[in-house]
């Protein structure tokens, strides 16, 4: 119980983080219909994901909690598509590349698939 609590700490923090970042790279990039704002709030993401987990496996000694804290809490409320960009790469370590792209494809696919469902079923 105590690892969710740390995790929904972070994930509040890292949820009004993103919310912040977007409304600074809107501003600076300006109106347009490109959404600059969720591609950096992403890519920001991935880096700091990435950071974390190399720090993790070069054995950067944390709490198991202040870990979950930092990863699935803060870079989960930031973004999802970190996890998803990590658990991409660790399927190509593996040597699983067919696999990674499956899951690229089905994700990016599936996801436009699904929120379209999901929002013409929501209309009236």
């Amino acid at each position: 119980m105590q690892t969710a609590l740390f995790i929904g700490l972070g994930s509040f923090a890292g949820g009004v983080l993103r919310h912040l970042a977007g409304l600074l790279v809107k501003s600076w990039a300006g109106p347009g219909a490109f959404p600059w704002h969720t591609l950096a709030v992403n890519l920001a993401g991935c880096l700091l994901l990435g950071a974390l987990t190399g720090a993790f496996e070069r054995g950067t000694a944390l709490h198991p909690d202040l870990r979950a804290a930092l990863t699935a809490g803060l870079c989960g409320g930031f973004t999802t598509f970190s996890t998803f960009a990590g658990e991409n790469l660790a399927l190509l370590r593996q040597g699983a590349v067919l696999p990674a792209i499956g899951y690229a494809a089905a994700s990016l696919l599936c996801g436009v698939l699904l929120f379209a469902a999901g929002y013409l079923a929501a209309r009236p």
